[in-house]
C-alpha cells in the first residue's frame, strides 16, 4: 500500500484548494490559516476527515507574532500581515473589500519548523496564497526546500500593481527563485484582469497578480 501524498494549503481561506480532498485516502492535507472565522469554518467542514489537519498560524521566513489585518468582506481572501498599497483605488480600480476590519495577534510559523516537528520529509504539492508574503513561506524552508515536489504561488507581476506595502518578491523574482531552487515552471496565469474577474481572453500583461506552477527538475 502506497504511502498517502502530502498536500499543503497555505493561506486556506474558505478551503477550495484542498477540502475536495478531505477525506481521500490517497491524501494528508495541511490547511494553515489564521483567521479564526476561516479556521472554524475549514475544521467544520472536514470534521469527519482524520486526513485533513487545520494549523491556525500564520506562516512566513521567521517564527514570531504579529499584527494580522483582516480583510472581514468578498471572500475574505485579502487578509494579510502586510498593509494595503497606497495606489490601490489607482491599480484595483472599483474594487470594495481592500478594507481592514479588524486587526488580531497571531504567531507565525515556519514550514521548516513544522516539517521538522511533524517529521515530514516530503511536499508533494505546496499551494501558496498568503497576500504578499507568498515567496517568504519558500524560503522559510531553508535548505528543506528540497523536499518539495511541486507547487503553486501567487504573486504580483511587478512592484507597480503589488496590493501590500512591503511586498519584496513579485513575478521575476519568485520565477528566479524557483529556478535556483531546482524548479521547472509549468504554467503562468493570470489571476485578473486589470484589477477585475478574468475572462477566457484575459492576458497574463493585463493581470496585477499572476499564480505560477511549478515542479522540480
Amino acid at each position: 500500500m502506497n504511502e498517502p501524498k502530502i498536500y499543503f494549503d497555505v493561506g486556506a481561506n474558505d478551503g477550495r484548494s484542498s477540502l475536495p480532498m478531505a477525506g481521500n485516502p490517497d491524501w494528508v492535507v495541511y490547511a494553515f490559516e489564521p483567521t479564526p472565522e476561516l479556521a472554524d469554518h475549514l475544521r467544520q467542514r472536514a470534521r469527519a476527515c482524520t486526513n485533513y489537519h487545520v494549523i491556525q498560524k500564520a506562516v512566513s521566513d521567521k517564527p514570531g507574532t504579529a499584527k494580522f489585518n483582516i480583510a472581514g468582506q468578498g471572500d475574505w481572501g485579502t487578509s494579510s500581515l502586510l498593509n494595503f498599497n497606497d495606489n490601490i483605488e489607482t491599480t484595483w480600480k472599483g474594487r470594495t473589500d481592500f478594507k481592514v476590519t479588524k486587526q488580531i495577534d497571531v504567531e507565525i510559523i515556519t514550514l521548516r519548523d513544522f516539517c521538522l516537528e511533524k517529521n515530514i520529509n516530503q511536499i508533494d504539492h505546496l499551494h501558496t496564497d498568503v497576500q504578499g508574503l507568498d515567496y517568504q513561506v519558500l524560503i522559510g524552508l531553508g535548505d528543506m526546500i528540497s523536499i518539495v515536489q511541486g507547487g503553486d504561488i501567487e504573486c504580483s507581476r511587478n512592484h507597480d500593481t503589488k496590493l501590500y506595502k512591503d511586498e519584496k518578491f513579485v513575478f521575476e523574482d519568485v520565477c528566479l527563485g524557483l529556478y535556483q531552487s531546482g524548479f521547472m515552471i509549468e504554467a503562468i496565469n493570470p489571476n485578473d484582469d486589470h484589477g477585475h474577474l478574468c475572462t477566457p481572453d484575459s492576458r497574463l500583461s493585463d493581470a496585477n497578480e499572476l499564480s505560477i506552477w511549478y515542479r522540480r527538475r
